[in-house]
């Protein structure tokens, strides 16, 4: 069917600059009242960056160039979810994946296939991989079976290809079983969407025969997701997803202005050196510790080389270092390649930690120094949210610079709550202390070695 039958979609398609999307032109039955907008930008306490209410005609989206899929799929839960999800006896968060599922490959059906950006897809792939590093299997099957319909499901089902094969079997055989139900269901009753009926359904059969089978296989029973969303993010969330999400959901609308509580207090944080391990074979005998040749100085010590260009004095070489900070809560990640990056930038002078955190404590490790590096087993964050982002700011401050910090922006306190006191104090910390925040270790590693050359290491 062509989507050319439905005549809100193509209005909303012939406006790909405008970031506000239109839920009223897609709903079912007219209504007087219109949906409330909610910019999710800048709002790192929310479990998701969308969210869809239609009980309470509320769409939080992120309100900017890039984010057409996430407003896409929230206008799709408008036009094909319930306008609640009924009360059943199993786990929720069954059920809103298999109903993203639906409404995915509902829009795949009209000619609207979600295309998240490359950088979202990464993201998605960087959660399957923590889920699976936890060895939380349910949590990633439930990821998988949401991403049906869109350019992600691939990314996410090749992290499977490294795990044994009962593992890969199980997961294979759920997310397929969920796929060809709601295509047979679309197609049986002739419409662009299976049958929510079918849904519910599918999600009671899950919630019987999937964690059975996972017990028997060795995975332990958790989902991290929050309760009580009817969006998109609850299984493609970016990571803040947490035990306490719905919690600051609510203690957000309390907040201080923004939709923030009045404070939150940071997490406890220790601070461990990893064993280092592995030296950088290029970092052995280069120019940080030695010299470097020139034809001024006072003290001759490289008399060999007066025939080849009279540099025969040695000039103490300066090497520009710094410390480097990665908040790896989330979809932020740090590999061994990542710190042999910075490594090299910096000729082996940089300190490089990261820090993670869950529930009331967090753990900033340092993972290289002195131009060695930590093992790869070494590397793996110590929870999924922030927590520690005050206590570990203040630690960068007292670090050699230049100061990087490599995040988001996003800070977090106990619960993996925010606060405007707390941004506060964060932003305090970082201006006091030329703090340079960046998104990527790359753009971290390019700004050491512009440093080392301005500093003229030879």
């Amino acid at each position: 069917m062509s989507s050319h039958a439905y005549g809100y979609w193509p209005a909303y398609r012939s406006v790909p600059a405008h970031h506000m999307p239109y839920p009223e032109l897609v709903e079912p039955l007219p209504n007087p009242d219109p949906y409330s907008i909610i910019d999710t930008v800048g709002k790192p306490w929310l479990p998701t960056n969308g969210m869809t209410s239609i009980q309470e005609r509320k769409i939080l989206v992120p309100l900017v160039e890039g984010a057409r899929s996430v407003a896409l799929h929230e206008l799709a839960h408008v036009k094909f979810s319930p306008k609640s999800l009924p009360k059943v006896d199993f786990d929720i968060r069954y059920l809103m994946a298999v109903e993203d599922a639906r409404i995915n490959l509902g829009l795949v059906w009209i000619g609207l296939p979600l295309m998240l950006t490359a950088g979202e897809i990464a993201q998605v792939a960087r959660l399957a991989q923590q889920d699976l590093a936890e060895r939380d299997l349910l949590a990633y099957v439930l990821r998988a079976i949401a991403a049906q319909g869109t350019n992600a499901e691939e990314a996410m089902l090749r992290e499977l290809g490294s795990q044994p094969e009962k593992v890969r079997d199980l997961a294979y055989s759920t997310i397929r079983r969920v796929r060809i139900a709601l295509l047979r269901a679309r197609r049986s009753r002739k419409s662009p969407v299976a049958s929510f009926r079918v849904a519910r359904r599918l999600a009671a059969e899950l919630a019987r025969d999937l964690e059975p089978q996972l017990e028997r296989l060795g995975f332990p029973r958790r989902l991290p997701f929050p309760l009580q969303l009817a969006g998109a993010g609850c299984c493609l969330g970016h990571g803040h997803a947490g035990p306490h999400a719905l919690a600051r959901g609510r203690r957000g609308a309390k907040g201080s202005g923004e939709g923030t509580p009045e404070d939150c207090p940071s997490g406890e944080m220790r601070v461990v050196v990893a064993a280092l391990p592995h030296c950088m074979p290029n970092l052995r005998g280069s120019a940080r510790g030695r010299g470097r040749a020139t034809d001024e100085g006072s003290l001759p010590r490289y008399m060999h080389r007066w025939p080849l260009d009279r540099a025969i004095f040695r000039r103490r070489a300066h090497v520009r270092g710094g410390t480097v900070m990665v908040d790896t809560s989330g979809s932020m990640s740090l590999d061994a390649a990542g710190i042999d990056s910075i490594l090299m930038a910096s000729s082996g002078a940089a300190l490089v930690a990261m820090y993670s955190g869950t529930e009331k404590a967090g753990e900033l490790r340092i993972v290289a120094r002195d131009g060695h590096r930590a093992d790869p087993k070494d590397l793996v964050p110590f929870g999924r949210g922030n927590i520690i982002d005050e206590p570990a700011l203040e630690w960068l401050a007292h670090q050699g610079g230049p100061r990087l910090w490599i995040s988001d922006g996003g800070v977090t306190g106990v619960g993996d709550t925010t606060s405007a006191a707390l941004q506060r104090r964060c932003k305090e910390i970082v201006e006091r202390a030329g703090i340079r925040r960046v998104k990527t270790v790359a753009e971290a590693a390019a700004f050491l070695a512009r440093g080392a050359s301005h500093a003229g290491v030879a």
